[in-house]
């Protein structure tokens, strides 16, 4: 028979609301509505660790939850001096890093020794990343993608020297294996060589690690328009300007997954403009 997990040294002590079954010493994921067990397994609903519950409890009932905490099993089932991640099976904690295409990798702390584990779950923490759009492929395509060029009026700015006549660029990035959610916002950021008014069509694909390349294509988007321009009904484009375009609609929640890369293909059916880079911000755990 397992023993009960002893939970000592709490800190961050709050009072929650069950949403299912749930048992001392269980990571806590809030489920929509109220708390359940947290599961890696589960990035489609984010079920990541935010407490540890205190106590035994059953959907309604309103149980202690725990941010930090030392827990104590006499089974010794840690490894002393290893991480401890969420699972992939609800509700438990675990020495081996999930493994499983989407899977969500959060940290949830330390072993002491072989009986005893230090938890300190973090709070979701938001990152911003910018991939520049000048890359070996954009560079040294032939003519299929277009070159990268400096901005005419200060040399600061570069990027592929994109209008109608060809790919602007393909950019290539990897969403990291601690993501939750969707995306808060992905656009391009764009540099105006002119007044002409800008339309571009965007392309988007995923794949996991082993997997077909051409695993999930998302949603194209097409007649794509400056952010300024849907903000303040702006028609028209000035020249020297830095611009972006929202292109969150074809990186939505679904298309989104911890561990996967993707490539996006910028195709301008209208404009003339430098492609600056691709502009992405997230959360993590």
């Amino acid at each position: 028979m397992a023993s009960d997990v002893l939970i000592t040294d709490v800190e961050g002590i709050v009072h929650i609301t069950l949403a299912g079954t749930v048992y001392a010493g269980n990571p806590l994921a809030h489920n929509g509505t109220n708390w359940v067990q947290a599961d890696a397994s589960d990035a489609a609903t984010n079920l990541y660790a935010q407490y540890i519950a205190g106590q035994d409890g059953v959907s309604g009932n309103i149980i202690t939850a725990y941010k930090r905490c030392t827990l104590y099993d006499a089974d010794a089932p840690y490894t002393a001096n290893s991480p401890l991640y969420l699972s992939a099976t609800a509700g438990a904690i675990t020495h081996t890093r999930p493994t499983t295409n989407g899977d969500v990798i959060q940290i949830l702390g330390r072993a002491i020794s072989t009986y005893e584990a230090r938890v300190d779950i973090q709070a979701p923490r938001e990152i911003e990343v910018f991939i520049p759009a000048v890359g070996t492929y954009n560079a040294l395509s032939g003519g299929s993608v277009e070159e990268p060029a400096v901005d005419g009026t200060t040399n600061e700015w570069a990027g592929p020297d994109a209008d109608s006549a060809a790919i602007a660029a393909v950019i290539v990035g990897r969403f990291p294996s601690n993501i939750i959610g969707g995306l808060a916002e992905a656009s391009l950021v764009i540099n105006s060589q002119s007044t002409a008014t800008i339309d571009i069509d965007v392309t988007v694909v995923a794949a996991y690690d082993g997997l077909s390349n051409t695993g999930d294509a998302g949603a194209t988007q097409t007649g794509l328009v400056t952010n300024e321009a849907v903000s303040d009904g702006a028609t028209t484009v000035k020249d020297n300007v830095i611009y972006t375009v929202d292109i969150s609609d074809c990186l939505d929640a679904d298309f989104v997954k911890a561990g996967r890369t993707f490539g996006v293909n910028v195709d301008p059916d209208a404009g003339d403009f430098l492609l600056l880079g691709l502009y992405l911000r997230y959360t993590v755990v």
